[in-house]
């Protein structure tokens, strides 16, 4: 599945739903309009939200990938190393993916994920 590029897009918002999924509103920089769908979201973390959030990328990573700094950003741990770990471990053990949310400007982002899917919006126009 192809990612549409979203450097200098925008996020423009999120929503939490009752089934452990998130739904990221976005735009590319020729505001056409997706949604991306994270699935079996285990824990999230956004901050800096803004009136015009620019990104200056969208990364996702495998949990082979992830490191135990990424733990403790995700589940603000005061330099926890032990628990960091044991967190790590047990995101590789299921699988989980990780999301990188990275700001030019306004939000920044991570979320830790089993799937995802990303979906243009024909029927909304960007305004």
């Amino acid at each position: 599945m192809d990612i549409p590029n979203f450097h200098d897009g925008f996020f423009d918002g999120f929503r939490i739903k009752p089934d452990k999924a998130v739904h990221l509103f976005l735009r590319t920089s020729d505001q056409t309009v997706y949604t991306l769908i994270l699935s079996g979201v285990r824990a999230m973390k956004i901050s800096g939200v803004m009136k015009g959030n620019i990104i200056l990328d969208i990364v996702a990573r495998t949990a082979e990938e992830m490191s135990p700094a990424d733990m403790e950003e995700l589940y603000g741990l005061a330099k926890n190393v032990a628990q960091a770990s044991a967190l790590l471990v047990s995101a590789r053990e299921q699988h989980l993916q990780l999301l990188e949310l990275n700001p030019s400007y306004g939000a920044e982002g991570l979320i830790l994920f089993e799937k995802w899917e990303i979906a243009p919006n024909a029927s909304q126009s960007a305004e």
